[in-house]
């Protein structure tokens, strides 16, 4: 019979690692397992609550994955018409930007943002490499349209460790994934949390300015404060799959009020004439950076 749930900590290609008992096992998964309908291209991921049965050393099989109560996924690179989950049962998002180093990518930062509210896990922004800014009161105000839709917006630098305190009190006892580009400091933050953590760093490639893959798995890691944390890779393009054109406004409630007022009912807010969202920019109603984004955004769905 198979044991009381454990947590997934760990998946490579054909094995998982369960925590399970104050002890890890190295499991395979039943082949009677399947993703088949699913949507998803992977039976397990990290994060999942499964049922292991073993006989007793430090090997199992999983029998069964318990429902989620969230997943953060993405287009699976090789079948983009499914999805790759890559963390289950997540509490909040931790979307890590650089201020320089590379230079913050509003649109990123968006894309998470959308994924998270549509996946229903807690978004946080945290910028990191503020010991970078020209103007640290100009990279705060840049960021003020995020305050104002209620996401907690963090300013860190694990150089000197400005906002660690905050970043250590949000993390306390939930299950966070750490999300952004390679070079943003994802890792670099999370051993300044915690010194210690089992995590390589990179530098940014002085040739393209971004940042050098330096996780190459998804792994669940735990916090000595209380919590887990999981480190993904960085990912430079982050799809919506199921996302349309027509349905992109409603996760920008920031445009939302000016959009009432275009003149076309069916106003993509990018290129008629006469549309209240532009004059709401060019007013300073409404953030240009965001406004960026959501043409960008507009532009890559179907």
């Amino acid at each position: 019979m198979p044991d009381a749930p454990g947590t997934v900590v760990e998946v490579a290609t054909g094995l998982c690692r369960v925590a399970l008992d104050g002890r890890v096992l190295t499991c395979a998964v039943r082949g009677a397992l399947s993703s088949v309908d699913t949507g998803f291209t992977n039976v397990v991921a990290v994060g999942d609550r499964v049922r292991v049965s073993h006989d007793g050393a430090d090997q199992g099989v999983i029998e069964e994955v318990l429902p989620r109560r969230s997943l953060l996924a993405r287009p699976d690179p090789f079948y983009s018409h499914q999805q790759q989950v890559l963390v289950a049962n997540l509490d909040q998002l931790l979307v890590v930007a650089s201020w320089r180093q590379p230079d913050l990518w509003a649109e990123l930062i968006d894309r998470y943002l959308i994924a998270a509210q549509r996946m229903g896990i807690e978004p946080i922004v945290c910028v990191n490499k503020i010991d970078l800014a020209e103007d640290p009161a100009a990279a705060r105000a840049e960021l003020a349209p995020y305050r104002d839709l209620g996401v907690n917006v963090l300013f860190t630098s694990a150089a000197t460790s400005e906002g660690l305190t905050r970043l250590r009190q949000l993390l306390l006892g939930r299950v966070t994934a750490l999300v952004g580009l390679s070079g943003v400091g994802k890792s670099s933050l999370l051993q300044a949390v915690q010194p210690g953590l089992a995590l390589r760093t990179g530098d940014v490639s002085e040739h393209s300015g971004q940042g050098r893959h330096t996780t190459t798995q998804v792994t669940l890691l735990p916090l000595a404060l209380g919590g887990y944390v999981v480190d993904t890779p960085g990912i430079r393009e982050f799809g919506l799959s199921g996302l349309t054109r027509a349905d992109l406004a409603q996760f920008y409630p920031d445009l939302r009020p000016f959009a009432a007022h275009c003149r076309f009912a069916n106003c993509s807010h990018t290129h008629e004439p006469e549309f209240a969202v532009k004059a709401a920019v060019a007013d300073g109603q409404l953030s240009p950076m965001r406004y960026h984004s959501y043409a960008c955004i507009y532009e890559s769905l179907p």
